[in-house]
C-alpha cells in the first residue's frame, strides 16, 4: 500500500507535464497558420511508425558572437567562437535537409542570433518548408521594428532570458547594463504582434534557496506564455565546475513549481531521460558542427562533410545510454560515456567515408 501512495503523485506529476506539454504545442501549431506544419507532423507520424525516428526539435545556433559575457554560458567551449560561420545559403541547405529528415521544429539561438542580419531569412524558409519556428535570445536588439519583422518572417514562439528579476543584478551578471530594460520591453513588442512569448531563467543554488516563485510572478505581470527554468551545466564558462550542479533536494525545490501550468523545466520528473537520450533533440553550430544537444561539447560529424541525415541515422543506430532525472554532462563517468559514444560515431563515419 505504502508504495502505491508514493508511486501515484509521480504518475499524477508525469501526466501533467505530459498534458501542460500537449497544450502548448497545439497553441504553437494554432498560432503558425501553415498548412505545411501539419503536413510535416503527419510526415513525421508516419516515419516514426515505420520505425523511423526523426528528431522533434533541432536547435540551430546561427552565430556564437553575443554582447553578453554571461558566467553559465555554454556557447563559450573552447574553440567554438573560431571558425567560419555557415553562409546564409548553407544554413538553407541545412533547412531543407532538416525537412526532408521529418523533423518538426527548429530553435534559432547563439550566442545571439538576432546579430545575423539574414535571421529573418531564416525563419522566413523555415516556416515555407513546414517547420515550427522559433528564437532564443538576450532580447536586447528586439524593439519594435524587430517584433514586426519577425512576424513577417513566421516566427512564432520566442523565449528571452531573465536570470534576475533586479534589473541592477540581471545586468551585472549578464555584463550587458540595459539588457534587463530592454528584455522586458521585448516582450512587450512580441505581444503586440501575437507571437508566443517564453521566460527563459537560468537556476542556481541561490535562487532556489530564495525562492523562484518571483520569476513566475513576474511572467505573469508581463503576460508571458510560459516560463521555462534552466539547470546549470558543468560546461562553457563553468567546464568542470561540478559545484554548481543542483543537488536532488533542489531538483526536488525546482519541480514544485510545476504546480503552475505555465511553468516548464528541465528533467520534470526523476525518471526524465536526457532529451539527446530519447533522440528527441540535436543541435547544430554555426560551422555546422552537429552535437547532441546545445551544452554537448562532442561532435557527432559536420554538415558540410556528411549528409544530416546520415549523421542522425549513424547516432542513433548506435546510441545505447539512458540518464534519469539528470544531465548526463552534470556527471564525470557520464560525460565519458557521452564522449565515447560521439567518438564511435565520428570513427564509424570515417570508415563509411573510406
Amino acid at each position: 500500500m505504502s508504495s502505491q501512495v508514493s508511486v501515484a503523485p509521480e504518475r499524477l506529476l508525469s501526466l501533467r507535464v505530459s498534458l501542460n506539454a500537449l497544450r502548448r504545442a497545439t497553441r504553437l501549431y494554432m498560432l503558425n497558420h501553415s498548412p505545411r506544419a501539419f503536413l510535416q507532423a503527419s510526415s513525421f507520424l508516419v516515419r516514426k511508425a515505420a520505425g523511423r525516428i526523426p528528431p522533434i526539435n533541432v536547435v540551430m545556433a546561427v552565430t556564437y558572437r553575443c554582447q553578453c559575457q554571461c558566467p553559465h554560458c555554454y556557447a563559450s567551449i573552447e574553440g567554438r567562437s573560431v571558425g567560419r560561420e555557415l553562409s546564409t545559403v548553407e544554413f538553407l541547405s541545412v533547412l531543407n535537409q532538416l525537412k526532408a529528415l521529418g523533423v518538426l521544429q527548429v530553435l534559432f539561438t547563439g550566442g545571439e542570433p538576432l546579430l545575423r542580419p539574414d535571421i529573418f531569412d531564416l525563419i522566413a524558409h523555415a516556416r515555407r518548408i513546414g517547420l515550427l519556428t522559433r528564437l532564443s535570445t538576450n532580447g536586447y536588439l528586439l524593439d519594435r521594428a524587430c517584433a514586426a519583422r519577425l512576424k513577417r518572417a513566421g516566427l512564432i514562439h520566442c523565449g528571452i532570458s531573465i536570470d534576475e528579476v533586479d534589473p541592477s543584478l540581471h545586468d551585472r551578471f549578464r555584463m550587458l547594463p540595459g539588457c534587463h530594460a530592454r528584455a522586458l520591453h521585448a516582450f512587450a513588442h512580441l505581444r503586440e504582434y501575437h507571437i508566443d512569448r517564453r521566460m527563459l531563467v537560468h537556476t542556481s543554488h541561490a535562487k532556489i534557496a530564495a525562492g523562484l516563485e518571483c520569476f513566475v510572478e513576474l511572467a505573469k505581470s508581463l503576460k508571458v506564455n510560459s516560463c521555462f527554468f534552466v539547470i546549470p551545466y558543468a560546461i562553457g564558462r563553468w567546464d568542470g565546475a561540478y559545484q554548481e550542479v543542483l543537488s536532488e533536494g533542489e531538483m526536488t525545490s525546482l519541480r514544485r513549481l510545476l504546480k503552475y501550468r505555465d511553468v516548464a523545466i528541465e528533467f520534470p520528473t526523476p525518471e526524465t531521460n536526457c532529451c539527446a537520450y530519447d533522440k528527441t533533440i540535436l543541435n547544430i553550430n554555426p560551422m555546422g558542427e552537429v552535437s547532441l544537444c546545445p551544452a554537448a561539447p562532442f561532435s557527432l560529424g559536420n554538415v558540410c562533410d556528411k549528409p544530416l541525415a546520415d549523421i542522425w541515422q549513424c547516432h542513433v543506430s548506435a546510441l545505447r545510454l539512458e540518464s534519469r532525472g539528470r544531465c548526463p554532462l552534470n556527471d564525470p563517468l557520464e560525460r565519458e560515456r557521452m564522449r565515447a559514444h560521439c567518438a564511435s560515431v565520428l570513427s564509424r563515419a570515417f570508415i563509411d567515408a573510406s
